[in-house]
């Protein structure tokens, strides 16, 4: 039987409403914990993260700068562009928010920087419609507007088979980004090829227009077939309903393949946390059930984000058995002894076995922030510029892990480097030419965020103190001034597989993100660039916001150039992608013709079941400003987009 369909008269009156039967509980959680820390005095500075750091970025806009030289010389034989993901954050949440896209270009003798906003349709809205019924309002890890959709935040760039770019999230649809303009161009998929991460009737309530897409942040490029593999699922929560897991292929021109993914038994596969990064070998494809866990706390702030699992279950795919006249593939369950949060293979994986080197971050989940009320193990407030802060202290030392995965017998063979004072809380990771070709074994250069007592909420602490497993003893970390370690980045020989380099940042450096950059001499190692905040400025030009420069095979001598500006101004900086000028004069022949029509993806049909304001913001910014047939009404768009820009916060 056909589903009856929902009158016009609830999306417009009933479903915006919602929001207060959602948003009570947090309405009065938040009255209640102001109450009592209303006469509490908050500390105006931390010991550990820079003052000049902002959870919430709200003064960047669309700008070309040029880096000045602080320290050091920029090295001359750089010629490429570095692109980073930039979260602008909000007051409550630092993962949560606005996309500013970076790009640096290097000529060997300047560093030019460029921002500029990533608009799409619901970033779009989510300005627009701010002062409507459909506004949306800020419920933990997203913004939503009941009965429309939800907003969240962008943390990925990966580079397609077409030359584009495209910006990522686990819980939207990637977009593709010109890599001139940075504009959003279209985005990967049509809504009705992606699987809602709600269906029914809780789908309905929560938006389907601009609907929530579970998948991996990771869109990585087999550029020896150019082919792209995504997921795509409903979460697991043991309600006995189908959640199904689809898997996709995509040659970056053409529609999606699918296939739901099933077990050696037949049947659908379950997962219980995330897929934040897939991966894959020349015959296989790893879908880990990594450590990012956000649930229902986003309405009941007075729950903890539960702690993950222990161990990390990994559904192995075989390539070959992707085949057009199958709707489903096999995979094989393989178990690694600990969680983790980011993971890489080898491409090569001869005699069936696959080298996968992971992230594993114990008793710790990366959902979590720092709240309002949030005290530290001293009974003090946290200082207000770290509400919102996500990069809590793990609560035992962490581990890089290499795991040899025998897929004929089922087993995995495991050595790990958990190293002190570096290996505290592993962020990101990369490699000398990544995302240009297949990962074949390279050194790996890994930041680790530190540990430090005074960071630590006593929430927390309680929450996920007990694990069952513990390198160091609680005490030692916690007692008295408890231990401190800073913000570093280690090279790990795969081959050796051992600590090779490393750096470690001073006090109160707050290191954001890492990135490889290779140098046009074929002959020499390349750097290494990490995006950094601090408050110790290197001079008049600087704002605390900078670019240090590393020797890549040097790690320890620490930076050989400083880059800022007086302007600069990052929130949360996030994966980068660097293309040198020789790979961008290969990637400007390529043919690009992949485009998702915004007026089909969205028809004005279905928007005329909400209030009107929905269809006139369609119409007067986002289907023009997709749209290039009418330069007029293009321009316009742009206007208002600009207009939208200087208003949002």
């Amino acid at each position: 039987m056909r589903k009856q369909q929902t009158p016009p008269f609830v999306f417009k009156n009933i479903y915006p409403r919602f929001r207060y039967i959602l948003g009570l509980a947090r309405k009065l959680h938040q009255f209640i914990t102001t109450l009592l820390t209303s006469l509490s005095q908050r500390p105006t500075s931390s010991p550990v993260i820079p003052d000049n750091y902002t959870v919430h970025n709200t003064s960047t806009f669309d700008s070309e700068i040029t880096l000045h030289c602080l320290t050091g010389e920029l090295p001359a034989d750089l010629e490429g562009s570095l692109f980073i993901c930039q979260c602008l954050g909000s007051p409550e949440a630092f993962m949560v928010g606005d996309t500013n896209l970076i790009r640096i270009d290097f000529d060997g003798n300047n560093a030019q920087l460029t921002n500029r906003f990533l608009w799409t349709p619901v970033s779009i809205a989510h300005q627009k419609l701010k002062h409507t019924r459909h506004r949306f309002d800020f419920f933990g890890f997203m913004y939503l507007s009941p009965g429309l959709g939800m907003f969240a935040y962008t943390e990925g760039l990966y580079l397609l088979p077409d030359g584009r770019l495209a910006v990522t999230s686990d819980i939207d649809r990637p977009w593709i980004i010109d890599r001139k303009s940075l504009q959003a161009i279209t985005p990967v998929g049509r809504r009705d090829e992606w699987l809602p991460m709600l269906s029914a009737n809780a789908g309905e309530v929560m938006g389907s227009l601009f609907a929530g897409y579970n998948n991996s942040h990771v869109l990585y490029t087999d550029h020896q077939t150019n082919e792209v593999f995504m997921v795509n699922y409903q979460l697991a929560e043991g309600n006995g309903s189908e959640h199904p897991v689809r898997l996709m292929r995509w040659d970056g021109y053409h529609d999606f393949e699918k296939w739901i993914v099933i077990d050696e038994d037949g049947q659908e596969i379950e997962i219980k946390q995330s897929v934040h990064e897939l991966i894959f070998t020349r015959d296989y494809i790893l879908l880990a059930d990594t450590a990012f866990v956000a649930g229902t706390e986003m309405f009941t702030p007075w729950k903890n984000a539960k702690l993950p699992y222990e161990k990390t279950v990994i559904h192995i795919i075989d390539r070959r058995d992707l085949t057009s006249d199958k709707k489903t593939v096999p995979s094989k369950k393989i178990i690694v002894d600990k969680p983790c949060i980011h993971l890489i293979a080898e491409y090569e994986n001869p005699d069936d076995k696959i080298t996968a080197y992971m992230l594993h971050t114990p008793a710790t989940n990366t959902a979590e922030t720092i709240r309002s009320y949030d005290r530290d193990l001293n009974g003090n407030l946290f200082p207000k510029h770290l509400i919102g802060y996500g990069t809590l202290p793990v609560l035992d030392l962490s581990s890089i892990g290499k795991h040899v995965i025998d897929i004929s017998q089922s087993e995995v063979q495991s050595k790990y480097i958990s190293e002190m004072p570096y290996c505290w809380g592993p962020y990101v990771y990369t490699f000398m030419n990544r995302q240009m070709e297949a990962y074949k074994g390279q050194d790996l250069f890994i930041m680790f965020k530190g540990f430090s007592r005074a960071l630590l909420p006593q929430r927390i602490f309680n929450a996920y103190k007990n694990i069952n497993a513990r390198q160091i003893p609680i005490e030692e970390m916690v007692a008295g001034e408890g231990i401190q370690h800073n913000n570093s980045i280690c090279r790990i020989s795969t081959k050796k597989f051992e600590n090779a380099d490393a750096y470690i940042f001073p006090d109160k450096v707050l290191l954001y993100t890492i990135a490889t950059l290779d140098s046009k001499n074929e002959n020499a190692s390349g750097y290494l660039v990490a995006g950094v905040v601090t408050d110790d400025i290197s001079g008049e030009k600087s704002s605390g916001h900078e670019y240090w420069i590393f020797h890549a095979d040097d790690l320890a001598k620490g930076p050989i150039c400083k880059l800022g500006h007086e302007t600069l101004n990052n929130s949360t900086l996030f994966h980068a992608i660097y293309i040198s000028k020789h790979v961008e004069e290969k990637l400007n022949q390529k043919e690009v013709s992949y485009h998702i029509p915004i007026r089909e993806d969205y028809p004005k049909e279905e928007l005329e079941k909400w209030d009107k304001s929905i269809l006139e913001c369609f119409e007067e910014v986002i289907y023009p400003l997709f749209d290039d047939s009418d330069s007029v009404a293009t321009q316009k768009a742009n206007n208002v987009a600009s207009q939208l820009a200087g208003q949002r916060f």
